[in-house]
């Protein structure tokens, strides 16, 4: 007799246990379906989550015995969680492949793809999915003529008289919506108004299924003709460029045909991606194919977002992390339905499950937010690769300032490039003035603003146009220093200085890495001389600044300070748009994806604070940032004019991004990268340990190295030694590192994992944390 055999990744971390468990399907159960779903398992006295990845038939007398001869019985599962699966087969695949190109578990993988609404632990098989992790939520229906005798029960205070006005209400409300969910009435089931009206049978309760309407998508009542009819008007009012007619040929043959494709789109700022993004969807969704959308951060491209809800409606899914828990499960559900087939969304939306891929877009390719930094530590990049070539789809890596990496796929034969060199409105790309700040204080004008930004600054204001100051750090200064002692201040728990905020007069000092907050002392704690002053910039100084010269303008701050709540990127950058505001002073978060037509002027404040950082990638991404923030300058009639101040005016990527010569700027940094076999030459892996022992961390890097040495490394292999992390304790732990250069995951996989193993074994019995970061530098 055969058995229904269930193969279960259970909801268990360590490492020991990253392996599918056999269950046995109960007879009752329907197995059709039951691949992709979550289930409830007993596993070690307890009862906990799995996944199902795969269900076989085994007969008794065939089942493999253990060492004794005896056969294992195997456990039952308890209880379905899902009426459907979650997971397409497509996705699990998936999870395999993350779980061995970035050296993670297969729960890792699995849980990395899926809302949190679905990875909630389990509590027993009795238990009821609530309305923020269920596929379903408690609402109201009214059965006929239920208003009418509403009423009429009201009128005769047959209900309770003090909820006679609540319960009329509700009755209203219900009404009007044909159907309710308890959670929009702001009500729960033992109410006493709803009870009463359940008990007169005026409306019945009962499990019903509600998407949430996200907000930046709009009410979900848009209906698919308008949508249609809508997306029609709205392309055709718009002309194409002849470079744009030539990208859209292109992908559009491409995504034709059921055949993996790659394109690297290189357009200048302003020179139209995204509506040729929009008319690609077009031609997908005409032939019953899907698409995903990816954004570096959603909150910062609202504009770009718009966009595609605006074309295409309820037909978008959104997922980011600024949805509810609620919310995200509902559009993932959405696109696992197919009462969506586009997903836009940041990094992790390249697991949505589109029904038909046909068509995937990494918009501003070049952003490092497309580098996941917890396990499994995946590039959104090589993860898009991998969708396409599973189903066939188109992938497009689009950007003005394209990654050495994108390049690197041109150069080696795997992507085709598209080029773009004009603005779609036909205007030019905005000059660019480098101002030598050294210039300035020799002519003894010390302001943040040079002279040139002053009277660019009073012409904005005159014009009655927009300006953006750009900086890329927050807080007012970035440290404090004695100049009695020379001794600075650094935050207690991290290896890092304390950074100067203020509040109104006052002045407090703030680690932005832990947390902690403490208040500026008088004078200096070392020599106790009032001798401590605060140096370097930040955006609140600038903003304090601009308000003391120019206190006529205007200005809002966009960073990490003012948009910690829900909302408060959209809030501002409306703002900005409703020309609530002159100016707009920002960090990296107003470099990209904006479009304010009356902005014609941009400040770069100091372009020294994107050099010289420790890390082999910082001059890409300073002159990825530079160029792609004197973009938001000029994009309309009215022209523009960007200033960069610096005190390295010479320095080949200020240079470079001055003239918007991309071209000059990657024959450089290629050449630096190959040199050295840097990625995309090779790739790097990074070994982190960390621990609040000291001794303990630097042991485990150590270690670390000689497993690696044990046994022969493969070829062209080099293994750095063990030194202290850039930031080398971090919220009290010690952090120690190994970088080991590669040619191709492939070739060293096994025998990087294997000494991973063995220090991470030791570590968890130490009470500390190891990790291995493998980075997607190349295809392998």
């Amino acid at each position: 007799m055969s058995t229904l055999i269930a193969q279960v990744i259970v909801k268990v971390t360590a490492r020991q246990v990253d392996k599918p468990f056999d269950y046995i399907v109960p007879d009752d159960w329907l197995p059709d379906h039951l691949v992709g779903c979550r289930v409830l398992v007993p596993f070690q006295n307890r009862r906990i989550l799995g996944y199902v990845i795969h269900v076989y038939r085994e007969d008794e007398d065939t089942r493999d015995a253990g060492p004794d001869g005896a056969h294992k019985a195997l456990k039952t599962l308890l209880q379905r969680l899902d009426d459907e699966p979650i997971l397409t087969s497509e996705l699990l695949d998936l999870a395999r492949f993350l779980s061995y190109r970035y050296a993670a578990t297969h729960l890792q993988a699995i849980e990395t793809m899926l809302p949190a609404a679905f990875r909630m632990k389990a509590r027993g098989p009795a238990e009821v999915l609530s309305d923020r992790v269920g596929p379903k939520r408690l609402g109201l229906l009214m059965p006929a003529g239920a208003l009418r005798d509403g009423l009429q029960a009201v009128r005769e205070a047959r209900l309770v008289a003090h909820g006679a006005r609540r319960q009329w209400g509700i009755l209203e409300s219900v009404e009007k919506a044909g159907g309710i969910s308890l959670s929009e009435l702001g009500l729960t089931a033992s109410n006493p108004s709803l009870r009463a009206l359940l008990a007169a049978g005026l409306v019945q309760l009962e499990w019903r299924e509600f998407y949430r309407d996200v907000e930046e998508r709009g009410p979900s009542s848009t209906s698919e003709e308008s949508v249609r009819l809508s997306s029609r008007s709205n392309s055709t009012e718009r002309t194409l460029t002849s470079w744009q007619e030539r990208a859209l040929r292109r992908l559009t043959d491409a995504t034709a045909v059921d055949v993996p494709n790659v394109f690297l789109l290189h357009g200048v700022t302003g020179s139209g991606k995204t509506e040729v993004y929009l008319r690609v969807i077009e031609a997908v969704l005409a032939e019953g194919c899907g698409a995903i959308v990816l954004v570096p951060e959603i909150a910062l491209t609202p504009q770009m977002v718009r966009q595609f809800t605006e074309r295409f409606g309820n037909r978008v899914a959104l997922l980011h992390s600024l949805l509810s828990v609620g919310e995200r499960r509902d559009e993932w559900m959405r696109l696992r339905r197919g009462d969506a087939d586009i997903a836009v969304g940041a990094r992790s939306a390249i697991f949505a499950p589109v029904q038909n891929l046909r068509f995937i877009v990494m918009d501003e390719e070049h952003e490092s937010t497309y580098k996941q930094e917890e396990s499994p530590r995946y590039s959104a990049h090589h993860v898009a690769l991998e969708r396409a070539r599973q189903s066939g789809a188109t992938v497009v890596f689009g950007s003005a300032t394209p990654s050495l990496y994108a390049m690197h796929l041109v150069e080696t034969g795997i992507a085709s490039l598209l080029t773009m060199p004009e603005r779609a409105n036909r205007r030019p790309l905005p000059p660019v003035e480098v101002v030598d700040m050294r210039e300035e204080l020799r002519a003894g004008h010390t302001s943040l603003f040079s002279r040139a930004l002053e009277s660019e600054l009073r012409g904005v204001k005159e014009r009655e146009e927009q300006a953006i100051l750009f900086l890329n750090r927050r807080g007012f200064a970035s440290f404090l220093l004695c100049r009695q002692c020379g001794e600075g201040l650094e935050c207690p728990h991290c290896s890092i200085a304390l950074t100067v905020h203020r509040h109104g007069a006052e002045y407090s000092l703030h680690c932005h890495y832990c947390g902690y907050v403490t208040a500026m002392p008088e004078v200096c704690p070392t020599c106790k001389e009032d001798a401590i002053r605060p140096y370097g910039l930040g955006t609140q100084q600038v903003e304090s600044a601009l308000q003391a010269r120019f206190p006529e303008l205007r200005a809002l701050r966009m960073d990490v300070d003012t948009t910690r709540q829900k909302g408060a990127h959209k809030r501002i950058l409306d703002a900005f748009a409703r020309r609530e505001a002159d100016v707009l002073i920002g960090t990296q978060m107003i470099a990209k994806g904006l479009d304010f037509p009356r902005v014609t002027l941009v400040g770069v404040i100091s372009a020294d604070t994107l050099l010289s950082i420790p890390d082999f990638r910082s001059e890409e991404r300073a002159f990825q940032l530079l160029t792609q923030v004197a973009g938001r300058a000029g994009r309309a009639e009215a022209g523009g004019k960007t200033i960069v101040q610096t005190y390295r005016p010479t320095h080949f990527v200020v240079s470079t991004a001055a003239a918007h010569d991309y071209a000059s700027f990657y024959r450089r940094e290629r050449e630096q990268r190959e040199r050295y076999d840097y990625p995309p030459f090779c790739e790097l892996a990074a070994f982190l340990a960390t621990h609040s022992n000291e001794a303990y961390a630097k042991g485990a890097a150590e270690r670390f190295v000689r497993e690696l040495q044990r046994t022969e490394p493969p070829d062209d292999v080099t293994i750095l030694p063990a030194t202290p992390a850039l930031l080398r304790r971090k919220e009290d732990q010690y952090r120690y590192q190994v970088v080991v250069k590669y040619p191709r995951w492939n070739a060293v996989r096994d025998w990087m994992v294997t000494a991973f193993a063995a220090v991470h074994a030791k570590m968890n019995q130490l009470g500390g944390t190891c990790t291995l970061d493998v980075s997607a530098g190349r295809i392998g």
